[in-house]
């Protein structure tokens, strides 16, 4: 379901758009598989200064963190592990080949257009790791403003813990046609002590978080289609806590970027070549003792895919064939036994269209170097019953790839591990009640097995664990008048480990969440935010148990006139003390200040 968004009286109404689980455009109302769109308006109404604070926001998304800005973080979807769920860069992977992990702290909220967030499996498109969801964050791409040739914004602020930001942006088309978009961006706050004083490890002192990021877009259409290019930079200075001698501070790089060309054959059939790299680099020392510690990951990929659509009578038919390759390199001052892997795959979709009907289907085969080949497959459909009440239904199977830590680091890896496969479905509806009241509704399973584990007193991992993850989702908004709107969602889940019947650890049962909006004035909008996180178990063995928490959120927008807006922003407002990672305490109060001018 797509997220209302308010713009002073109106809901933007989300349409036709590239969504995340086709890899092509495709309708948000007639979608098979739950749907997040968060788009630029969203972004900037929000209390949050990074991503992870605006993810966890949102139904069916958790994020446990290890601190505050800059610290490291899990994402987890629908009970799902972040190594579970796949984070796309404008469709490319931006995971740790080590970790498996993608760190958020990485991806600059002032660099984001748009963030597609597919729940369910989607390995039938996107291969490994797309179990729990798929993110694909979609960075500013240009264009025309309007009647503009170019258009662009200055953004600069203060933050407490005392810190501060500035962002410039500017997009537009040139004279012989190239859209461009770019961007640059530094924030840097002093942070506070993330770890609990009982924490094995702990430092008393501020954890402080300094980066510097820029993005770019290019594009060009031509008689017979387009050639395009994007990149993000991001580059950080992180400090953590951890026992003397070992490391505490890092420098983190991150790069994603591609270049591509899309051909139209013909009005309804068009081919696309991508090209794409990526980065992740982090080097950990500790000012005054000698060394460091390196982690990095290079992955290139190249993508070719072809789509035909056709009509038969009043069918709307759509097929899709593609090709991915990409290569995945570690280096490391860590002696893996083996630090490059070659991963290969083809797939087809296919879909229609007729009258209130839809129907996805798609089936994809991969070949690991490591560990051999994989098939999976989804299947999908969503039918208008009324026309504002739409039922959606899906099915699909997936699979995670062991990491190169679980395989090959020294001493605790396992080059025998096999893949996690999955076997998930979800059923759905999407009531639009009103005009001014809309209703989303799943209920969905995901069934884990040859889930990988390691316990004492090896700790070598292995292919043993069953996973089920049985949840609910409500989402629910209203409009009472051109002023006041209201939105809520409720999750439950039950995340169960099969062989010893306990919680899976940081998985809570309950979350909610309720927004209220007011229009004070045509120039002053004020929004409020509650969230309750429940209680989540802290280990396998269920006997440390975190507690439940309730967090506030307020924010204010005045606009003094249509190029310039002042922001007020409060995050946990009455400085809630709780945790989401045992001994790891979650930000306090967090207040932001910040003026944008539009040009």
């Amino acid at each position: 379901m797509a997220q209302p968004v308010a713009v002073n009286d109106e809901t933007v109404v989300l349409d036709t758009i590239v969504v995340t689980p086709l890899r092509r455009a495709g309708s948000l109302a007639r979608s098979t598989s739950s749907m997040i769109v968060i788009d630029r308006a969203e972004i900037e109404r929000s209390a949050a200064t990074d991503l992870q604070s605006l993810l966890t926001n949102y139904n069916g998304i958790t994020v446990n963190a290890n601190g505050g800005m800059g610290a490291a973080s899990s994402l987890t979807i629908r009970g799902m592990s972040s190594m579970q769920t796949v984070v796309l860069i404008n469709g490319v992977r931006t995971a740790s080949a080590t970790t498996g992990a993608t760190s958020l702290a990485n991806i600059p909220l002032s660099a984001i257009e748009r963030i597609e967030i597919a729940k369910g499996p989607h390995s039938a498109q996107y291969g490994a790791d797309a179990i729990g969801g798929v993110v694909n964050v979609i960075t500013r791409q240009g264009g025309l403003c309007g009647d503009k040739a170019y258009c662009g914004s200055v953004s600069a602020g203060v933050l407490y813990p005392w810190g501060g930001y500035t962002s410039a942006n500017l997009q537009g088309r040139s004279t012989d046609g190239v859209d461009y978009a770019i961007g640059a961006a530094l924030i840097g706050t002093e942070g506070y002590d993330f770890t609990a004083p009982d924490y094995f490890g702990h430092e008393p002192d501020k954890d402080g978080f300094l980066q510097g990021s820029f993005n770019l877009a290019l594009s060009k259409d031509f008689d017979w289609g387009k050639i395009y290019a994007d990149g993000l930079l991001s580059r950080s200075r992180i400090r953590y806590d951890n026992s003397y001698p070992y490391r505490n501070e890092a420098y983190a790089t991150a790069f994603t970027g591609k270049v591509g060309t899309r051909i139209d054959h013909s009005e309804d059939w068009s081919s696309t070549v991508e090209f794409s790299t990526g980065l992740d680099h982090s080097r950990d020392f500790r000012k005054g003792v000698p060394g460091f510690d390196r982690f990095q990951t290079v992955r290139t990929g190249l993508l070719a895919t072809s789509t035909r659509e056709f009509e038969t009578g009043k069918v709307s038919h759509s097929l899709t064939g593609g090709v991915e390759a990409y290569r995945e390199q570690v280096n490391s001052t860590t002696a893996y036994d083996e630090k490059a892997r070659n991963l290969a795959a083809v797939y087809g979709q296919y879909s229609l269209e007729y009258e209130a009907l839809t129907v996805d289907s798609g089936v994809r085969y991969d070949y690991n170097q490591q560990f051999g080949d994989v098939v999976t497959y989804n299947l999908g459909a969503s039918y208008a019953i009324l026309p504002d009440l739409v039922m959606r239904s899906s099915f699909g199977t997936g699979f995670r790839a062991p990491t190169f830590n679980e395989l090959y680091y020294p001493y605790f890896g396992n080059p025998d591990l096999q893949p996690e496969k999955s076997r998930s479905y979800e059923v759905g509806l999407n009531w639009k009640v009103t005009e001014a009241t809309s209703l989303d509704l799943a209920v969905y399973q995901n069934r884990l097995k040859d889930a990988i584990i390691s316990v004492a007193p090896t700790y070598l991992p292995y292919n043993i664990a069953r996973a089920k993850v049985t949840g609910l989702e409500v989402e629910l908004s209203h409009r009472f008048n051109e002023r006041w709107s209201v939105r809520g969602s409720f999750e439950y889940k039950q995340p169960i480990d099969e062989d010893t019947g306990n919680d899976l650890a940081y998985r809570e049962r309950v979350k909610a969440a309720g927004e209220l909006s007011f229009k004070a004035l045509d120039s002053l909008d004020l929004t409020g935010r509650l969230r309750y996180g429940g209680s989540r178990y802290a280990n396998a063995s269920n006997t440390e148990k975190l507690d439940p928490y309730v967090t506030a959120d307020l924010v204010a927008v005045y606009s003094f006139d249509e190029q310039s807006k002042l922001k007020v922003s409060v995050e946990n407002l009455f400085d809630k003390d709780y945790q989401t990672v045992s001994g790891y305490v979650a930000p306090g109060r967090t207040i932001n200040v910040g003026l944008t001018r539009n040009f």
